[in-house]
């Protein structure tokens, strides 16, 4: 292994100007903690890079989500990572110190503890200053260290040379490092209940912009150490920013302002319904489809911006509480009730309304209209397994049939025939849609691989050109008329239609979905709300329309 072995470090890069004793910021509307990285995915350390304003300052949120103040260094690119033996990268490829080592750039968890007690953070730079060393804050006071080594024995030969003492920090600890240095700035240490927060900027007087993981935010960052594990790492934004950013991943910031406003009420609906959902992971809400797609503010402009603003604060309600606003990409013609999606309870708001809207812009819409094709073998190698993982004994699948539609013209009920004649029905038609990998539940069914122009073997070596008149002699005895689409088992057990008329050239039975829209279809269809946003609807017009019975306020 390559080893770094730190034992001083450059002079830091901090301000000196006076900082004022530990303070507080109130924000100005509500702070929402959005996971960037977490569980599975929370990570050893995270760089990050001013882009508007510079420097940053470092504190905590008290239970009130309060900033205080305990730090600042006026460096554009920091990194923060745990207090393990870590070895970074310049941009975010960490691994811990019994991993695989992919970078020259080693922090060590050991350091050199000068016994000097500092009052102010000034006065641990200066006393820092003077000996290669690095502020921290450590259980609500300052202390100043030095080094950052691999093991105990390195930095008690340091101490002995330097009159300190050793020492580590608690499994919540970070250090904040120069970005392609070893060079600590500043060590914080609150045990599990504080989580160090670093604030882009010097104050409050500009709007920054960050970098993270290759995506511009807005707000501040938190890194908690949760269990004493790997860096849970948070943006922390007040909540309009989180909704501008939020709309501009979900809509283009072309569309129409009403368009975009509507999806900002839901947006924030959305938010105010699911908060808390992520408490144990130590924010309020992810940043994947789990919850709300959010990337950051690079796609936000002034029309997402404006699009927040003249909603702000406004949510959909339902009898006194929030309205779940779910919401999708387009219906292809009808919404649908929540009950014949989900299966779940109805919600009188979550009900199936027939959307005229989405066809006047159809031509803009890529999944307007929509096919799936696939061939007998391969509708038999999704269904087949999904039915007799559920305990029924089918055959393979030879037909498949709509058996129900819903008012709004959306698949309700879809069923499978088998070779033994047993129809297996899916009522909760969105099972069929993610089992299928459909783009909606708006669809027609066609099974190519009819019997004409064919020549068919009979059992006596004879041949017929057409099952037209022709009769089969069932398991029973009897003697029935042949209709439909017929098929042959082999001994094998796989069916086919011998020289099938637009079938593949085995013999397969080709079976096509053709649709219109995409998604769920559960509430707001994003273009039908583009087009009623281009027919001059206001948004409220827009959400009253895919949302029957709610008010905006």
């Amino acid at each position: 292994m390559k080893h770094k072995w730190l034992t001083a470090f450059c002079a830091l890069a901090l301000v000196t100007a006076s900082l004022p004793a530990a303070h507080a910021d109130g924000p100005v509307d509500p702070l929402v903690l959005v996971g960037l990285a977490y569980g599975g995915n929370a990570l050893d350390g995270a760089n990050l890079e001013n882009q508007v304003g510079v420097g940053y300052r470092f504190g905590y949120l008290d239970a009130d989500r309060t900033f205080f103040q305990v730090g600042y260094t006026t460096e554009t690119a920091v990194s923060v990572v745990k207090t393990q033996n870590v070895w970074y990268g310049s941009y975010d490829g960490y691994t811990s110190y019994s991993d695989a080592i992919t970078s020259d750039i080693f922090v060590g968890c050991w350091h050199v503890q000068l016994p000097l007690i500092p009052s102010t953070f000034e006065e641990a730079v200066a006393a820092a200053n003077d000996v290669g060393g690095f502020p921290a804050w450590i259980d609500g006071g300052y202390q100043v260290r030095v080094g950052a080594y691999a093991t105990q024995e390195e930095a008690q030969s340091a101490a002995s040379l330097l009159g300190g003492t050793t020492v580590g920090t608690s499994a919540y600890a970070v250090s904040v490092v120069k970005t392609g240095t070893a060079a600590v700035l500043f060590q914080f240490d609150g045990g599990a209940d504080r989580s160090l927060t670093v604030k882009p900027g010097q104050d409050e007087s500009l709007k920054t912009e960050i970098w993270f993981k290759k995506n511009r935010y807005f707000g501040a960052f938190q890194y908690r150490r949760i269990g004493g594990g790997d860096l849970t790492v948070s943006n922390v934004i007040p909540l309009e920013d989180y909704i501008n950013c939020v709309v501009s991943r979900e809509m283009s910031r072309s569309w129409p302002l009403e368009a975009l406003k509507a999806q900002a009420v839901c947006a924030r609906t959305y938010y105010e319904i699911n908060l808390g959902r992520h408490n144990a992971d130590g924010f309020d809400i992810c940043a994947t489809t789990h919850c709300q797609a959010y990337y950051g503010m690079s796609e936000t402009d002034a029309h997402t911006a404006q699009a927040a603003a003249e909603t702000a604060g406004q949510k959909a309600w339902y009898n006194g509480k929030p309205a779940q606003t779910y919401y999708f990409s387009s219906s292809g013609g009808g919404t649908e009730d929540v009950r014949n999606v989900w299966g779940s309870t109805s919600i009188p708001y979550l009900c199936g309304v027939v959307d005229p809207y989405e066809a006047t812009v159809s031509s803009k819409i890529s999944d307007w209209n929509w096919t799936k094709t696939l061939t007998s073998s391969e509708l038999n190698a999704i269904v087949v397994p999904t039915l007799q993982a559920k305990g029924y004994n089918c055959a393979a699948i030879v037909d498949v049939q709509i058996t129900e539609t819903t008012p709004t013209g959306n698949v309700k009920s879809i069923s499978f025939i088998d070779a033994n004649g047993k129809s297996w029905p899916f009522v909760k038609e969105s099972g069929v849609r993610n089992l299928l990998g459909l783009k909606s539940m708006r669809y027609t069914v066609t099974a190519v691989g009819e019997t004409t122009g064919g020549v068919y073997y009979t059992d006596g070596g004879g041949t017929i050109s057409s099952m037209t008149g022709a009769y089969a002699i069932n398991g029973d005895g009897s003697v029935g008329k042949i209709s439909g689409n017929p098929y042959v088992i082999t001994g094998s057990g796989t069916q086919f239609l011998p020289a099938p008329s637009g079938g593949t050239e085995t013999g397969e039975r080709v079976f096509t979905f053709s649709g219109s829209g995409w998604g769920h279809s559960v509430g707001m269809s994003q273009w039908g709300a583009y087009a009623m946003a281009q027919q001059g609807k206001t948004f409220e017009e827009i959400l009253t329309f895919y949302y029957p019975g709610i008010e905006i306020r």
